[in-house]
């Protein structure tokens, strides 16, 4: 496969890079790291960056003002999105040819070429193994090196989450070889602002735990990210704190959106909470998903479907 994407990025003099909306880590590690690559192996190639920008991710470089002509005969890579309808910058359908590479159950394909791996931790780590493997042919770079690196270490939650592999060790251990102060990078992406923090004992003081302590959720209203001056992409720092009490085995996170709908962070340590998130209008991992719900009644369903796949989990566990 990694040869069939080659003979793409040989063919093509305009190359336009991709990831999902709302990116994180692994999203703009994979786009940005392969750009650093593409550039400093092809340097009469065009390689653009798409998307909106970040503010809160700056670290991982801007994205690059793109017309809708300079789609025409040129090659979109798409890395970290499972599904269309995600992907950040839909004039990705103008260009000659399109190409997925993803980590994410294969439950939307698309693309002319498509590769997935969901056993990978990150689309980093796909990237980051292909591009150590055929260093002849591709010159990784300081740059891309740390790119793919952070991308791996927020994917992992700092290798804490169990699809850190041996694979993912031996992979983060060889990009650590290049020229970029990990250490103090990863620091950098655990500091929080005062909002933030302060949305954290938010969280804390509101959450509802269901009566046998198996699943927590909570409610971010619009009004409380205002007040705290927090983006909702800048919330991310709370995804894991309703885990932290003792017994949870899933939760939820409800952002409310300006449309009246939630936006919901699902997240587990052992309930397959993907087939929840995809009943709505969602997906992702087994215990990592996103899904979005649009009144207090759909909600109510997910919490169930949520605390039934709980329970189902504990049960499995004690025969």
């Amino acid at each position: 496969m990694f040869q069939e994407i080659m003979q793409a990025i040989k063919a093509y003099d305009t190359i336009i890079l991709h990831r999902h909306v709302r990116p994180d880590p692994d999203a703009l590690g994979s786009q940005m790291g392969l750009k650093a690559v593409l550039e400093a192996t092809f340097p009469d190639k065009r390689v653009l960056a798409a998307g909106q920008n970040e503010p809160s991710l700056a670290l991982f470089g801007e994205m690059d003002d793109i017309q809708d002509e300079d789609f025409k005969g040129a090659l979109a890579i798409i890395s970290d999105t499972a599904n269309v309808e995600r992907i950040d910058d839909q004039r990705y359908q103008l260009a000659d040819k399109i190409i997925k590479v993803d980590h994410h159950p294969d439950r939307e394909p698309y693309g002319d070429i498509s590769y997935v791996d969901d056993q990978a931790s990150a689309a980093c780590e796909i990237w980051a193994e292909w591009l150590l493997e055929h260093k002849e042919e591709l010159k990784m770079t300081d740059l891309a090196a740390r790119n793919f690196f952070l991308g791996i270490v927020g994917d992992t939650g700092r290798f804490l989450y169990d699809n850190t592999s041996p694979k993912t060790l031996q992979l983060a251990a060889q990009l650590r070889t290049y020229d970029f102060k990990a250490s103090e990078l990863m620091q950098g992406m655990m500091t929080e602002s005062l909002g933030q923090v302060r949305l954290k004992g938010y969280v804390l003081n509101n959450f509802i735990l269901s009566e046998d302590g198996l699943v927590n959720t909570v409610d971010i209203p619009q009004e409380v990210l205002k007040k705290l001056g927090v983006s909702e992409a800048e919330s991310h720092n709370i995804v894991q704190t309703p885990g932290m009490v003792e017994g949870v085995l899933a939760w939820i996170i409800f952002v409310a959106q300006a449309d009246g709908s939630y936006r919901c962070r699902i997240r587990s340590k052992g309930p397959a909470i993907n087939q929840v998130a995809e009943a709505h209008n969602g997906g992702g991992h087994a215990k990592a998903s996103g899904a979005s719900v649009y009144s207090q009644e759909e909600k109510e369903e997910m919490i169930e479907e949520l605390h039934q796949a709980a329970k189902a989990f504990l049960s499995s566990q004690e025969k």
